[in-house]
């Protein structure tokens, strides 16, 4: 397989998937890996067959597989965010997600990538859990980071800001993040190329 097929094979997982959600197409996958040639390819390839392992709940896989990840590029925050995203929404464990997710953070303050998500996961899991102190913690750090452009990340999140119960934390951390959020909102930052309005007037 060549790296001109992927996209199509992609397309066509994901046809079958909205046809049948119930297939499981991890045995698929697997072979389309063996044929893989690239490590973007394979590196994507690898990345649906996680996903498809934890649709159908073969836990125990997923996580031995993500685990090889991490063993692949142990500086790389990426593994440890999808280690912490698998207990988070998959095989529940929010004690073992938090532990994953601050190894992230760990790994994210040298990498320099996915800071932003990585912090994003740890707040919804500090509300779930009630971990009001790490809540304030991870507002500030959010509120604090300087994102590099160019490092890979998403825009900051703000879905988890309604879920935060009266009195959790101080308005004063909500608002100094609401206040971050709208201005990276108004230069139109972008995680990819920086401020919008800059790149506008280059």
């Amino acid at each position: 397989m060549t790296t001109q097929d992927l996209p199509e094979v992609l397309k066509q997982l994901r046809v079958v998937r909205r046809a049948d959600f119930d297939l499981d197409l991890t045995n698929h996958i697997r072979e389309l890996l063996s044929k893989a040639r690239n490590e973007e390819d394979i590196s994507l390839l690898r990345s649906e067959l996680f996903f498809e392992l934890q649709r159908h709940k073969h836990f125990d896989e997923a996580f031995q597989q993500l685990q090889a990840e991490v063993q692949r590029a142990p500086d790389d925050p990426y593994p440890s965010l999808s280690l912490a995203e698998h207990f988070h929404y998959y095989d529940i464990n929010l004690e073992e997600s938090l532990r994953y997710i601050a190894l992230a953070i760990k790994k994210a303050k040298i990498d320099g990538t996915f800071m932003y998500q990585s912090l994003g996961v740890q707040a919804r899991l500090a509300i779930e859990t009630g971990r009001w102190e790490l809540l304030e913690e991870t507002l500030h750090a959010l509120t604090s980071y300087e994102h590099t452009p160019g490092n890979a990340d998403v825009f900051p999140e703000s879905d988890f800001l309604e879920r935060i119960p009266l009195g959790a934390v101080t308005s004063l951390s909500i608002d100094a993040y609401q206040k971050r959020l709208n201005y990276l909102r108004s230069i139109k930052y972008s995680t990819f190329s920086g401020a919008g309005v800059a790149a506008d007037g280059a």
